[in-house]
């Protein structure tokens, strides 16, 4: 590990998307699979990924997850972060489904910016809400990158169509989506279940492809490398 962490901020506007278990699974192929040093801080009231942190720490002694260091922070993330920066290569936050005080503070400190939206309409309206925060975030943080991530994807070929279109309708707003999609799976559901990520889980339990696609969003949002969606 060498200078400061790169902090990827999980956020958005509406609830529903996904981003807990986009911030869980970034951090899980950073620690399980990259082997880097992780921290994964939750700054939505709801608690979702800190109470799932809990429960990775009541795992059975036998059949324990990768230690993964977590924190809740319901204000001050600002101050929390650039407390932590130096001691981590990389910093995951889930933000939760809306907008608050907590996630514009965490724009201000974040390499990365994720959202995770859904190809419906009202999900893609959604980023409406987040255009001008977003925007004045970049105008004080230059160095913030930002993409959009279509998230529980249909994964029937005849539905291709409307994951094009939601990416499409992004651009309109200004903000560019990823190439990479991630599918409605159960195996999200079955790990966050489990106190696990998807890498984590036994081998008859396991999803190549929902461990794929999660590999190719890290290598193209956090590493910037070129991947075919």
């Amino acid at each position: 590990m060498s200078g400061e962490a790169q902090i990827i901020l999980i956020g958005g506007s509406k609830g529903g998307p996904g981003k807990s278990t986009i911030a869980q699974q970034i951090a899980g192929y950073l620690l399980s699979r990259a082997k880097k040093k992780v921290h994964l801080l939750d700054i939505d009231a709801q608690r979702t990924t800190y109470q799932w942190c809990q429960d990775r720490d009541s795992l059975p002694a036998e059949k324990p997850a990768d230690k993964l260091s977590y924190h809740y922070r319901a204000d001050g993330v600002i101050e929390y972060l650039d407390g932590i920066k130096s001691q981590f290569d990389y910093i995951v936050i889930d933000a939760g489904g809306f907008d608050s005080e907590a996630q514009r503070e965490a724009m201000l400190r974040a390499t990365h910016l994720l959202l995770p939206i859904r190809p419906k309409r009202r999900d893609v309206r959604s980023l409406a809400a987040l255009d001008r925060i977003v925007e004045k975030a970049q105008t004080l943080n230059e160095d913030l990158k930002v993409r959009v991530v279509m998230n529980q994807c249909p994964a029937l070929p005849n539905q291709y169509s409307r994951i094009q279109f939601a990416k499409d309708v992004c651009e309109t707003f200004g903000m560019l989506a990823l190439n990479t999609n991630i599918y409605a799976r159960n195996v999200y559901d079955d790990a966050e279940e489990a106190g696990r990520t998807i890498f984590e889980l036994t081998k008859e339990e396991r999803d190549k492809k929902a461990e794929a696609e999660i590999e190719l969003l890290v290598k193209e949002f956090v590493y910037g490398e070129k991947v075919d969606g």
